[in-house]
Formats: C-alpha cells, structure tokens, sequence
C-alpha cells in the first residue's frame, strides 16, 4: 500500500523528535550480563559444595570451580558498568546501520512530516502496536524500506538498482531487491501485486536508477543479485557521468 501521509499516521508510525534524539540508560544489556554473572557465580559454588562426588579428579572440579567463579565475577562486573553507560539514540543508531549521519536521518524523518511524503505498507491498515517497525516511508529525498527500520533507510539518489524477483532466490523468498550506490544489497519480501508497486513508485523517484536483475550495458553482462557491487560501480559512473554533463564548464 502507497498512501500520502496523514497526521494520524504521523502519530501513529513515526518517532518525535525528541524519541529519535533521547539516549537511555542501557539498563537492559548490562542487567543481562549481571543476570548471567550472578548465575555463572550460584554454579561456581553450587559445583563446588555438591558436585565433588561427581567427578573422578580434585584439578577438574578446582577448575570448574574456578573457571564458573572467575566468569561470574567479570560478567557481574561487565554488567553493573554497561547498566551506567548511556546507550545511542534512535538516530544514532539508524546513522551506524544505513551509512549516513545522525543530522542526515533527522532530516530524513522531518521530510516524513512534509505534504509529499508517502506511507509504504505491506498491509492495509498498519498500528503502531504491530507494524510500527514494518512501514516505510518516502519522501522527497529520502526512503525507508519497509521492514527495514535501521539499514533501510538512504537517500534515494543511492538507490542503484531496484527490482522485484517473483521466483525464490537462493535464501530468499519473492520480493523486492535494492542495491545501495555503495553496493550493499537490501531485500524485502512481499507479495507481487504490493512488491510491483513499490519498485514503480520508488524507481519513478529516481529515474537513473535501475530497475532490472540482469541487464547489458555497452556488451557488458550484469546480475545485480550475484554481483552487486559491479551494477552499484555502473550506476555511480553513470550518475557522475550525468551530473558532469548539467554542470556549466568554463
């Protein structure tokens, strides 16, 4: 489903500024450490007070015991720090998994605010409770794959190649495959009737893109599945090529 923005699905599927700015405390991962410290340590004494009888020499039961006892006590140790560090922000943590910079992705979401933007569904009627890291959105400049809530997200001028696959690909069901310019590859599956849309919908924003898997340009072969990078090379000389062309020579 492609549908313009509304208020209600910028209250529904968007972050706020402030959500994509707020660090938090990273009290989750450091209490994970120290839940398994503290039970590294109960198997350290528990070995070592019941278990003796169970093994056949005095080294390898001092070892275990050991070992369970100095585990614990770096995992305890390992979690009370992480619970004090400041964890990255939405934005942040968008930035490290798409390529681009914290200010660039919160660019990217104010054009999700903008009349133009686009909402992109795999289903019908998204909520926030189930779908709310499964939409996409596009906008003027910017693009978020649905399903892909961190990498997903890059400018559309880098997306090289864009196609949707309707027969099952090693490791991957049907759906729509995009190439970013740095030759990464991102897939999202979907039905063909939504996929065919999106790809017209996407590639309409970018016309230099490419919208094949395999194409011929000037006698050479290309598979944008099975060498990425090679048509991502293809589609930066022609982009470059293009912008030299409109840029006033002296």
């Amino acid at each position: 489903m492609i549908t313009p923005m509304t208020k209600a699905w910028e209250t529904e599927l968007l972050w706020t500024g402030e959500e994509l700015t707020k660090k938090s405390k990273m009290k989750h991962e450091g209490g994970g450490l120290l839940i398994l410290g503290i039970g590294a340590l109960a198997l350290g004494v528990f070995n070592h007070l019941l278990f003796h009888m169970i093994y056949e020499s005095d080294i390898m039961w001092i070892v275990v015991t050991v070992v369970c006892v100095l585990l614990g006590v770096i995992l305890t140790g390992l979690g009370v720090k992480m619970m004090s560090k400041t964890g990255a922000s939405v934005a942040e943590m968008t930035a490290k998994d798409s390529g681009y910079s914290a200010e660039e992705i919160l660019e990217f979401y104010r054009e999700c605010r903008q009349p133009d933007a686009l909402l992109l569904s795999l289903i019908s009627q998204p909520t926030r409770e189930k779908d709310f890291m499964k939409v996409g959105f596009l906008t003027k400049n910017w693009l978020r794959l649905p399903n892909r809530l961190y990498h997903g997200v890059m400018r559309i001028s880098d997306m090289a190649v864009i196609w949707y696959e309707e027969s099952a690909l090693p490791g991957y069901d049907p759906g729509i495959f995009t190439i970013k310019s740095d030759g990464n590859m991102l897939y999202v599956k979907c039905k063909p009737d939504v996929g065919t849309e999106l790809v017209a919908a996407l590639a309409g924003r970018n016309p230099e893109s490419i919208t094949a898997r395999r194409f011929t340009f000037e006698g050479d072969h290309y598979d944008a599945f099975q060498n990425p990078k090679k048509a991502a090379d293809l589609y930066r000389m022609r982009r470059h090529s293009t912008i030299d062309k409109k840029s006033p020579r002296e």
